[in-house]
């Protein structure tokens, strides 16, 4: 009977835990809503001081933390904020889909994906259709393969182009089972591994440039970005936990071991290190999303899940003690402390809703 009472009361425990992270996430939408939605034009503005530039690739982001929320509390507000957010997008982005930077658009095809799956509405997978059928189009043989970054730029193969592009066809595979996806995510993480992830530690290169038709092999090994390593360590997760093979989540592993275990690039202090405002603001978010995945579904060993873990949670304790700007509820990129004024990016709003809603999602689970 003891035992029985421990469990109710362990469980119990894990649950408030659960809902503090998801009543901070609120806190952070809410904020998000009534300083960066536009009203009247449905989409998210550049930030809250006056710059109402369109950013395809941060509302993409913005599509993805509805989902999260939907998922979170199956309220119908958030699809209903969503719909309305895609037709905005649309309208912005000139009455269509395409973007002429191919990591944009597969921001959206994924968080697509993700609604898709949450919702089986046949719209959200038909856009992602649409905006897969571009992104193919991408891959190129200069530099062995890879996806292209821009469609004018064709020398420039990112990581940024082609983490997200394997974690769609991985997830194309899983919902759609069609041999060619799983096929292609193999290809680009082949490709990737070869050219973009430094065999010394694992950590993901931004990317390759190419001099009259030669790759110039790490010419650019200082640029490293947290979100690259995140789509790495993504899309092998997706492949390992289709094919089972255990190079995929070593891979991952040992990318995921290095941010949390390098104090000087990535995690000084222990919490993930600050990218600045503008697209910067988001990196860290994205990472987060993709590492959180990894605990959840990494099979991994548990002193590693645990240390992971913590490391998730003190994260998300520094943002809310130290990197959030009260009572306006305005995160900072540093999230280790509180922005000077509460005119920021809304980058970096999202980018902390993303942290508060993984660890719901990792008390939860």
């Amino acid at each position: 009977m003891r035992s029985v009472l421990f469990l109710i009361a362990f469980l119990g425990c894990i649950n408030a835990r659960a809902q503090q992270w998801g009543a901070a996430a609120d806190s952070g939408y809410h904020a998000l809503n009534t300083q960066y939605w536009s009203d009247s034009q449905h989409y998210y503005k550049h930030n809250n001081t006056g710059n109402n530039a369109f950013d395809y690739w941060w509302n993409a982001h913005a599509a993805d933390i509805l989902v999260d929320g939907y998922l979170r509390t199956r309220h119908q507000r958030y699809l209903q904020q969503l719909d309305q957010l895609l037709d905005g997008m649309r309208r912005k982005n000139g009455n269509q889909w395409f973007n002429e930077y191919y990591d944009d658009e597969q921001w959206l095809a994924l968080a697509l994906l993700r609604a898709y799956e949450a919702t089986g509405n046949k719209r959200y997978a038909a856009v992602a259709d649409t905006l897969w059928t571009d992104i193919k189009k991408g891959w190129t043989p200069v530099a062995g393969g890879g996806i292209m970054w821009m469609k004018t730029t064709p020398h420039s193969k990112n990581a940024c182009s082609n983490g997200p592009a394997m974690i769609i066809a991985a997830r194309r595979y899983k919902l759609f089972k069609q041999p060619e996806d799983l096929a292609f995510a193999k290809q680009i993480y082949d490709w990737q591994k070869k050219y973009l992830v430094n065999p010394a530690n694992g950590t993901v290169w931004d990317n390759i440039e190419v001099k009259d038709g030669v790759p110039q092999t790490n010419t650019r090994p200082g640029m490293v970005f947290t979100y690259n390593q995140g789509t790495w360590l993504g899309g092998a997760l997706e492949l390992y936990t289709i094919t089972r093979e255990p190079a995929y989540l070593a891979d991952a592993l040992r990318t995921a071991q290095y941010v949390v275990e390098d104090t000087v690039r990535f995690s000084p202090g222990g919490i993930l290190k600050g990218e600045n405002n503008g697209d910067g603001g988001l990196f860290k978010g994205i990472f987060i999303r993709y590492f959180t995945q990894l605990i959840l579904h990494g099979n991994l060993e548990a002193p590693v899940k645990t240390r992971f873990q913590e490391w998730l949670r003190n994260n998300g304790r520094s943002l809310l003690d130290n990197g959030t700007l009260r009572p306006q509820y305005i995160f900072d990129t540093r999230w280790r402390k509180a922005p000077a004024t509460p005119g920021q990016d809304a980058s970096i709003q999202m980018s902390g809703i993303m942290l508060l809603e993984a660890l719901h999602l990792l008390e939860g689970a």
